[in-house]
């Protein structure tokens, strides 16, 4: 009796600790939000809005997605300061169109008003490749 309530104990334990083991991120999430993020930071730094930080991701980064959306927050250091935006929260849809193009969009929920702000057409991986300074050796 004592064997079969320790091996159920076990058995619980590992359904447990391989239920809470994240999932691993997926390659191409991981370089559409590279490149979303890029965009959106780009574009915050150009209008003097360095002090809005990443708070949320949706979809995460464990699958594919054609639109990204991110939130993001000023952050809590800001808010004494004189001269902020009034917005605490910043609403952006990331969207890749093909495989080389991709469109920014600031998403103002008050207003339910959509603007495009940039659009970036990467080049072929061809010309990529031959435009980098070294080449990585997979194995």
């Amino acid at each position: 009796m004592k064997i079969i309530k320790s091996s159920t104990i076990i058995l619980g334990m590992s359904f447990l600790f391989t239920a809470c083991q994240p999932q691993a991120t997926n390659s191409l999430a991981q370089k559409q939000h590279f490149i979303c993020k890029s965009l959106i930071e780009g574009f915050l730094k150009t209008q003097q809005l360095g002090q809005y930080q990443l708070q949320h991701l949706q979809p995460t980064l464990h699958q594919a997605s054609a639109q990204r959306l991110y939130r993001y927050h000023i952050s809590s250091d800001q808010t004494m300061r004189i001269n902020m935006p009034h917005q605490q929260d910043l609403n952006f849809a990331c969207n890749q169109t093909s495989a080389q193009r991709f469109e920014l969009k600031l998403l103002n929920q008050e207003q339910r008003e959509i603007q495009t702000l940039l659009n970036l057409d990467l080049p072929p991986q061809k010309t990529i490749d031959t435009l980098t300074a070294f080449v990585l050796k997979t194995q």
